[in-house]
């Protein structure tokens, strides 16, 4: 009887350390997320803002920015959805390096024209897995703010973007919508044919 009780007592303060432990590391991620993102946007504001180095160079900058931080391979396997695990091992390592350029050329540009004064993360919250940075942009020319939602995930240690949510829109499952309803219709060859035009467009 005395040991049960000893045992009961143990495990009662083993189970109170690690709740500790895992809530230590949740708030930890919590705090490494809200840097994390508000580091990425004053990049991007002090890049957009540097006049000095040309638009085609602030372009390649930022481009390489979002590169950085964003995982597109797990992207990749989310927008496809059903039809990454029904693609062939070709189509997938196609699709892969085709979206990452998507990605990068898409929204890497949409920053280099902007005139922004100030970039504030408002708060930071887990949910289901992820970490939602409510942020805000506030244009020079304006008191008017543009809100964003940036969805960053922990793997392995190192912290990502996985997606940006503007007017309540998600990008990605924007994008899972879009994708999945033009392989259904001209299948996943052709839509990656498609895919390759606008990738190259986006380049130029």
């Amino acid at each position: 009887m005395k040991k049960a009780l000893l045992l009961a007592v143990f495990l009662l303060f083993a189970n109170g350390f690690s709740s500790h432990d895992a809530f230590a590391e949740q708030k930890n991620y919590t705090e490494q997320s809200r840097k994390f993102v508000d580091d990425l946007g004053k990049r991007i504001i002090g890049i957009a803002a540097d006049k000095k180095i040309s638009e085609a160079t602030r372009k390649t900058k930022i481009i390489n920015e979002v590169d950085k931080v964003i995982d597109s391979d797990w992207l990749a396997r989310f927008v496809l959805g059903k039809n990454y695990k029904n693609a062939s091992d070709q189509q997938k390592s196609r699709f892969l390096t085709l979206y990452r350029q998507f990605m990068i050329n898409t929204y890497g540009p949409k920053f280099k024209n902007y005139n922004g004064r100030e970039f504030n993360v408002l708060s930071v919250n887990e949910q289901n897995g992820f970490y939602i940075a409510k942020c805000e942009f506030i244009p020079h020319d304006s008191d008017k703010s543009i809100s964003v939602d940036f969805r960053v995930k922990e793997r392995e240690g190192k912290l990502f973007v996985l997606d940006f949510v503007a007017e309540g829109v998600s990008l990605i499952e924007t994008q899972r919508s879009e994708f999945n309803s033009t392989i259904s219709q001209k299948g996943m060859d052709k839509f990656m044919d498609d895919l390759q035009v606008r990738v190259e467009e986006l380049k130029k």
